[in-house]
C-alpha cells in the first residue's frame, strides 16, 4: 500500500511539471502566495516613495512621457495578458471595422490552450470584430485576441513581426513578442518602460480608452450559440463594488501567468494630470493593485502641471529681461508690413515637483530672424540651469510665412534677374569690344593696304615715265 501511495505521489509530482503555463486571470481574491511583504506607503512623509511588492514598475506622464517613478523599469519580464494592449493597438491602427462579421478559424480556437481564459467560441462561429475587441480587453479572452491578430496580420507569425516592428518604432529596446495574447513563451518578453511607451501610444485612440475602461460587455447570440455571453472586466480598480477601486483610475488591463506573476496596466487622471502605471512580476493581484494605488498617491501628491504662460505678455517679458522693444521693432520692420500680435499657448504646461518654487523658473524668449512655417520664435524654460520645457511663438496673422516666402522668393527672383542682366551686359560689352577691335584692325589694315597701293601706283608711274623718256631719246 505504501509503495502504491509513493508511486502515485511521484506520478503527480512529475505530472505537475508538465502542466502548461496559461494567461489565465486570477479570481478577485486569489493570491499567488499567502505570505509576502505588503505595499508600504508613508502618509507622514508624502515625499517619500512607497515600497512596492512588484519587482518592476513605472509611472509615466501620459502627456509628456516623463518618468516620475521607476523600479527595474528596463528589466525584461514576461507581460502575460497586458500583451493584448499591443494587439489592440495594431488593430486600431489598421482601422478595423467593429461591425464586420468574423468567422472563427480552427487555428484561433485550437491554437490556444483550452483551459486558459476564453469566452467559449467555437470553430465556424460568427461574431463581430467589436465583439472580439471587447472580449480581448474586457475578459482577456485568448481565442479572441488570436482571431484579431489573424485578421490583421494574416497569420500569427506575421502579426508577431508587426508587433515587434511597432515596438521598435515606439522606442522599445527590450521587447520581443511571439503571441498576440500573452500565453507564455520564453522568447515573449518586454519591460515596464516599454509597456508604458506602448500604452501611451494606445491612449491616443479614443476606442482604446473605451475598450480598456468598459466594466462589462455582452456578446450577443451567434450562429452557434443561442444565449448571450456577459463579460466582466477583471480590473478591480475601475469597479466601484471592489475593495481595490480607485476613483481616479480610468481604465487598464490585467495579466497573469505562473511565470509572469501578476502584471497590470492602468491609467489615472487627477487635476488634469494623467499618469500611466505599469506593474510587472508582482506576487499577488491584490498587491498589484495596492502597489498601483501607492504610486498614484505618491505622484499626485508630489507632481503638478505648472502653466508658466497663463499671464504672460511680451511687454512684461521684455521689461523683466531688460530687453528693448527695438527687438520687435527691428523684427517687424524687416518684414515690411504692419505690426502684428505674437501668440503663445497660454495653456502650455510643464510637469514639476510641487516642492519647487516656480518663481525660480526662468523664461528665455527668442525671436527668429525669419519665420519658419509661421513660427516666429520660442520660449525656453529653465530651472536650476536645466532646460525643463520649450514652446513656440506664433503670429495671429494668417499666412505670415507665405508672405515672407513670397517676399523671399521675389527677392531671390529679382536677384536672379539682376545676375542674368549683368551676365548679358557683360557679354554685350565683350562683343562690342571685340567688334570695335576688329573694326580698328580693319581700318588699320585698310589704311595699310591703301598706302601700299598708292606706293605701288607711284612706282608704276615712275617706271612709265622712264620708259617714255627712253623711247623719245631713241627716236630723236
Amino acid at each position: 500500500m505504501k509503495k502504491t501511495i509513493a508511486f502515485l505521489l511521484a506520478f503527480l509530482l512529475v505530472f505537475t511539471c508538465f502542466i502548461p503555463v496559461h494567461a489565465t486571470e486570477l479570481d478577485d481574491n486569489e493570491e499567488a502566495t499567502t505570505e509576502h511583504p505588503e505595499t508600504t506607503e508613508y502618509p507622514d512623509d508624502p515625499t517619500r516613495q512607497p515600497d512596492l511588492v512588484a519587482n518592476s514598475a513605472i509611472i509615466m506622464d501620459a502627456s509628456t512621457g516623463k518618468i516620475l517613478f521607476e523600479k527595474n523599469a528596463h528589466e525584461k519580464k514576461y507581460p502575460a495578458s497586458i500583451t493584448k494592449i499591443m494587439t489592440t493597438l495594431l488593430a486600431l491602427e489598421a482601422n478595423v471595422d467593429f461591425n464586420e462579421v468574423i468567422t472563427m478559424s480552427e487555428n484561433s480556437i485550437w491554437g490556444v490552450e483550452r483551459d486558459s481564459t476564453l469566452i467559449g467560441l467555437d470553430v465556424g462561429e460568427k461574431v463581430t470584430m467589436g465583439d472580439l475587441m471587447f472580449a480581448t480587453m474586457v475578459k482577456s479572452a485568448n481565442e479572441c485576441a488570436y482571431a484579431v491578430a489573424e485578421y490583421v496580420g494574416g497569420d500569427i507569425e506575421n502579426f508577431a513581426t508587426m508587433m515587434n516592428n511597432k515596438a521598435a518604432e515606439l522606442g522599445c529596446e527590450n521587447t520581443h513578442f511571439v503571441t498576440p495574447n500573452g500565453l507564455h513563451d520564453d522568447e515573449h518578453y518586454t519591460t515596464a518602460y516599454d509597456m508604458a511607451l506602448i500604452t501611451r501610444e494606445a491612449l491616443k485612440y479614443d476606442q482604446f480608452r473605451e475598450l480598456s475602461s468598459t466594466l462589462s460587455y455582452t456578446v450577443p447570440e451567434t450562429n452557434l450559440a443561442d444565449e448571450t455571453r456577459p463579460l466582466w472586466n477583471g480590473n478591480q480598480m475601475i469597479n466601484p463594488s471592489k475593495a481595490a477601486y480607485y476613483e481616479y483610475c480610468e481604465g487598464g488591463k490585467t495579466g497573469y501567468t505562473t511565470k509572469a506573476n501578476n502584471t497590470l496596466m492602468t491609467y489615472a487622471k487627477k487635476d488634469g494630470l494623467e499618469l500611466i502605471c505599469i506593474i510587472m512580476d508582482c506576487d499577488g493581484n491584490l498587491r498589484a493593485y495596492s502597489d498601483t494605488r501607492a504610486l498614484y498617491n505618491y505622484c499626485f501628491n508630489n507632481y503638478m502641471y505648472y502653466y508658466p504662460l497663463a499671464d504672460f505678455s511680451f511687454d512684461a517679458a521684455t521689461e523683466d529681461e531688460e530687453v528693448s522693444n527695438s527687438i520687435l521693432t527691428n523684427y517687424y520692420s524687416s518684414l515690411n508690413h504692419d505690426m502684428m500680435d505674437l501668440l503663445v499657448d497660454k495653456n502650455y504646461s510643464i510637469l514639476v515637483n510641487k516642492n519647487i518654487d516656480t518663481s525660480d523658473i526662468v523664461k528665455d524668449v527668442t525671436l527668429y530672424d525669419q519665420a519658419q512655417d509661421n513660427i516666429l520664435g520660442e520660449i525656453n524654460f529653465y530651472y536650476a540651469d536645466e532646460l525643463i520645457g520649450t514652446t513656440q511663438i506664433k503670429s495671429s496673422t494668417p499666412l505670415l510665412s507665405s508672405k515672407m516666402l513670397e517676399k523671399e522668393e521675389k527677392t531671390a527672383s529679382d536677384g536672379k534677374v539682376g545676375a542674368i542682366l549683368k551676365k548679358v551686359l557683360f557679354i554685350i560689352i565683350c562683343v562690342v569690344l571685340v567688334l570695335l577691335i576688329l573694326f580698328i584692325l580693319y581700318l588699320i589694315i585698310t589704311a595699310i593696304s591703301r598706302s601700299l597701293k598708292r606706293g605701288q601706283r607711284r612706282r608704276n608711274y615712275r617706271r612709265q615715265r622712264r620708259r617714255r623718256r627712253h623711247s623719245n631719246d631713241y627716236y630723236f
